[in-house]
């Protein structure tokens, strides 16, 4: 028995026919091709909070099928604590995305990004660790934790 099924999206147009599976997989494939939102909806589809956050950080993000979410804006103009924990919510979201190898990030990584001081990244790592907003993971890594992304849901960023 072959499934068949037809998509018109705009001036797209496609067909598809043959075994469910295979034709649920290409589906698929056309609308994350075509509708690049439709890729990261999906991924991220289940997350509990995650709209939010991404409504939430929309201003400083966009989002690209191959490379994932990426700042469209410049962070150095921020406070750092707030760019910190928006560099952390970023490889977070990334992560479940399946995009970069983990949620985890280093104080060089951010003070490369926000062209600060490694003295000055820390001493504000530090402070986050303290708060509850990131945690240490392994030798010099850290983390957003759900404390960290409530507290980037609930903070004024970017009003």
């Amino acid at each position: 028995m072959s499934l068949k099924v037809s998509i018109s999206y705009g001036d797209l147009k496609a067909d598809f026919e043959g075994e469910p599976a295979d034709v649920y997989r290409n589906v698929v494939a056309f609308l994350e091709k075509t509708i690049p939102s439709f890729s990261l909806a999906s991924k991220l589809n289940r997350t509990a909070g995650v709209d939010e956050i991404l409504e939430k950080i929309k201003n400083f993000v966009a989002y690209d099928t191959s490379s994932g979410l990426y700042f469209k804006t410049d962070l150095s103009k921020l406070p750092t604590s707030t760019a910190i924990l928006l560099f952390g919510v970023l490889k977070h979201l990334n992560h479940l995305l399946g995009h970069g190898q983990g949620p985890d990030f280093f104080a060089t990584e951010v003070s490369s990004v926000l062209g600060r001081p490694d003295k000055t990244v820390s001493g504000r790592l530090a402070e986050l660790v303290k708060k509850g907003q990131l945690r240490r993971v392994g030798r010099g890594g850290y983390s957003i934790t759900s404390a960290g992304l409530s507290h980037v849901v609930e903070s004024s960023l970017g009003t």
